[in-house]
């Protein structure tokens, strides 16, 4: 191994499960930020600009952006703001650390580091590294993979020609040396040391004094009665290099004058991807350089001098060492993922890939890590445009991580989300499908698009039934993830993005479906007719209601509109702007009103017969991510990412100046559902804050307060004769409870992942969930049992809803298909 003290202070924290571990943290010109793509060299990550940003931000404007440059906004980007580490002091698997009082703990320490206290530890191997920090270290990290993954494909040549140009950067950098900075961990105060040598082997160190702007005189660290040497520990906070006192910079914005008056934040660890290309030869040439640029080109149909070259892959693709260089393992996850997969023509990987791949198994080191890699054959998806990439849940890895790291003492993070969206994973997106020219006059759903590699549907119905008795609504186009599920059925065009919106008609004839790609989907259950496709929208669907007497549709778009819709002929009636996104949409349920819930806050109330806005209630202080009903239709409950929930009578929506009957206060966290008890006089709220309660309607007084889950807590359901509760939660887990007197009755354990949704149905007979590892389970709620998995998903499953009969059972999946089954007994398909 190297024996640079960044090298090995990289592959002894790199495991730990944190990211990428920069040894030099400060910030060089600016700040490391998410969306950044640039290099690591020696420890310290170099920014060229930021994909988040346009061009003309104070970020980008030193250096410029890559020719043709699109800025990386994706619809539906999931990000996390969150509190990752919560003490002192994160260490390598190879020391065992101790306070001053003699607490021991391995790979984290929250023990104290202050003039006149101190912290013990023991090296068990040759090597280790630790930070000390100023607690808490904040996260932030972009959880979408497929867009990241999309978006490299499209761009990183441009990336590779801009670093080495001479009119930017002048570098001599390869491709797979650039990164994509998808998650950040960042503090105030640090300091950071690591050694190597067979002397240091079992022996006792210790750490005294403060560390900080002001630590050289006072931070020490000890090695078997011997100081360590200067070069193999640094401490800041710092300046960023390129500061200095009373020199203004354009890199930071809001600085208008000198220096900033605080240090900016140091970025401790970054997760991040990386790409690499397949090796190609042309005939009676050399080898082409990987991702070069028009200038690197052999002669072809552009050069008259020969004919077109044939470009063929490399017979057998093997590892490369490139240890050497800096330790950096994704460099041999690349490497796995071309030697193992013939059709992979470009390989991305990350990071994160790796501690999924080795959550159950020990992190091997650099000279080990192919071996593994090669013995533990982690599995390659390779989508329709030879991208390869490793089928990992990074949900469920991080969530064991997590797990890892709270029993040796760090302490639990707390969610914070930044936008109005759940945390339903890693939204992916397919291939764009081609579309047929439409007759403006033509009613809408025959003009849908048909998959390539599909089949229409057989006359009188949506498709065939696979073994659970599912009839599948749609696929996405591009190849099937290995091992993930076989073919159901016959194949039906569905969404070319993750499923956001789901929903079902008052009679339970129609199921609708929104999605990222912006289209709507109306399907017939019961006639089985094809589905009506609806076009409108510029950006991600978010919500979707059907008027009570079943005839219109109403859509709401992150595009800040509101779309109506004629059912029967899938044709626009009309269009609302409340010049704001909207992400819940409900008619009240005498149909007299449509009530939107906007990011901003506000409730917008609009005539159901004139479609004219009656009035906008300001009450709500965040997104309004939902609007429930009670039953009767008296009561409705408004709540989102704030920490309460509003109650209103129903009639309010008609007062001049709206009032709520109470405000269900008490959560710690986002509340992020809610539901009534059938009689509306209870409701029962969900937050992130890993609790449910259940409140009196009309007081707002908390009756139960229920800690079932050890994870934040997405969605809650009142069983129909209101005496229980079921929540679903991050820990993989349903938990059904008395609603009188909070005592368990059921657990349902089964799922791998997060709970996205749970629901009774209509008869209390059944209790269905869906959850982030793809896939729907049915309980019978008398006892437990899970009767049926339904797996056909490819994706997360992020909402199932029963039929209002409770005859069918829907699900909406980030991999952009729909499924309805019957929950019990055959399908029927009516003339």
């Amino acid at each position: 191994m190297s024996t640079t003290p960044w090298d090995i202070y990289a592959e002894q924290l790199l495991p730990v499960g944190y990211g990428h571990p920069l040894w030099i943290p400060e910030p060089n010109e600016r700040e490391v930020e998410i969306g950044d793509v640039g290099w690591l060299n020696n420890g310290e990550f170099r920014a060229l600009f930021n994909s988040m940003k346009p061009h003309d931000d104070p970020i980008n404007l030193d250096k410029g952006v890559p020719p043709d440059f699109k800025v990386f906004n994706p619809r539906n980007l999931s990000i996390h703001n969150t509190e990752r580490i919560g003490q002192k002091m994160v260490c390598s698997r190879s020391i065992n650390a101790a306070d001053a009082q003699g607490h021991v703990g391995a790979g984290t320490m929250a023990a104290p580091v202050s003039a006149g206290a101190g912290i013990k530890f023991q090296s068990m191997t040759d090597s280790g590294a630790f930070v000390l920090l100023e607690p808490p270290a904040q996260s932030k990290d972009i959880e979408s993979k497929r867009h990241i993954v999309n978006y490299m494909r499209d761009n990183l040549e441009s990336w590779l020609e801009f670093a080495n140009a001479v009119y930017s950067w002048g570098l001599d950098l390869r491709e797979q040396d650039i990164i994509f900075v998808c998650g950040t961990t960042k503090t105030t105060r640090w300091a950071v040391a690591a050694f190597h040598g067979t002397s240091f082997r079992k022996k006792e160190g210790y750490v005294t004094g403060d560390f900080g702007p002001f630590a050289s005189a006072g931070l020490s660290i000890n090695i078997s009665n011997q100081i360590l040497p200067a070069e193999h520990y640094r401490h800041g906070p710092r300046q960023p290099r390129s500061m200095a006192p009373g020199v203004p910079s354009l890199t930071y914005p809001g600085y208008s004058t000198p220096s900033p008056p605080h240090p900016p934040n140091q970025c401790l660890f970054v997760h991040y991807y990386k790409m690499k290309r397949r090796a190609f030869w042309w005939p009676l040439k050399e080898p082409m350089r990987a991702a070069g640029g028009p200038h690197q080109l052999p002669p072809g149909p552009d050069n008259p001098e020969m004919d077109p070259p044939i470009r063929m892959p490399s017979p057998e693709y093997e590892f490369e060492s490139e240890q050497a260089e800096g330790y950096d393992p994704v460099n041999a996850l690349l490497d796995y993922i071309l030697s193992q997969s013939v059709e992979t023509e470009v390989a991305i990987a990350s990071d994160l890939d790796l501690y999924a791949i080795f959550v159950d198994n020990e992190f091997p080191n650099a000279n080990d890590m192919p071996a593994v890699l090669e013995e533990l054959r982690p599995t390659i998806e390779v989508d329709e445009r030879g991208v390869g990439t490793i089928s990992a849940d990074y949900r469920a890895a991080r969530k064991r991580r997590n797990e890892d790291l709270l029993e040796e003492g760090e302490q639990t993070h707390k969610r914070a989300r930044s936008t109005g969206e759940f945390p339903y994973g890693d939204p992916s997106s397919s291939s764009p499908v081609p579309h047929a020219p439409q007759d403006e006059d033509a009613p809408m759903w025959e003009t849908i698009p048909q998959i390539p590699g599909t089949t229409p549907y057989p006359q009188g119905g949506p498709g065939a039934m696979d073994d659970d008795g599912d009839v599948d609504l749609g696929a996405p186009p591009g190849e099937k993830a290995a091992d993930k599920r076989p073919e159901f059925g016959t194949q039906a065009s569905g969404h070319d993005g993750s499923v956001t919106a789901l929903t079902y008609s008052a009679d339970g004839s129609f199921a609708a479906s929104g999605s990222e790609d912006t289209y709507i989907i109306i399907w017939d259950v019961h006639r089985g007719t094809a589905p009506k496709r609806l076009e409108g929208h510029q950006d991600t669907v978010s919500a979707l209601a059907f008027s009570r007497d079943n005839r219109v549709l109403a859509s709401a778009s992150q595009d800040e509109r509101i779309i109506l819709w004629d059912v029967a002929r899938g044709a626009k009636i009309q269009e609302i702007v409340p010049d704001t996104a909207v992400h819940s949409l409900v008619y009240t349920p005498d149909g007299t009103k449509l009530v939107a819930g906007a990011s901003d806050g506000k409730l917008h109330v609009w005539n159901s017969a004139t479609y004219e806005l009656e009035r906008t209630i300001e009450k709500n202080t965040a997104v309004v991510t939902f609007i429930v009903f009670s039953k009767d239709g008296q009561r409705m409950a408004t709540g989102g990412t704030e920490s309460v929930c509003y109650i209103w009578e129903t009639s309010q929506l008609d007062a001049e100046n709206p009032q709520t009957l109470s405000v269900l206060d008490g959560h710690r966290g986002m509340v992020c559902a809610a539901a009534f008890s059938p009689d509306g006089n209870r409701v029962v709220t969900a937050s992130d804050d890993g609790s449910s309660r259940i409140w009196k309607a009309e007081t707002g007084e908390a009756l139960v307060i229920l800690h079932e889950h050890t994870g934040p807590v997405w969605s809650v359901a009142f069983s129909p004769d209101g005496k229980r509760v079921a929540s679903g939660s991050s820990d993989s887990t349903v938990k059904v409870c008395d609603s009188y007197s909070g005592e368990r009755i059921l657990s349902l354990d089964g799922h791998d992942s997060m709970i996205n949704a749970v629901e009774f149905s209509p008869d209390g007979q059944w209790i269905a969930s869906a959850a982030s590892d793809n896939t729907v389970r049915l309980w019978t709620a008398s006892d437990g049992v899970c009767t049926t998995t339904f797996n056909e998903h490819n994706d997360n499953v992020t909402s199932v809803m029963f039929s209002p009969d409770g005859l069918m059972l829907a699900s909406g999946s980030h991999d952009g298909t729909v499924r309805i089954r019957p929950v019990s007994g055959p399908y029927h398909v009516e003339a």
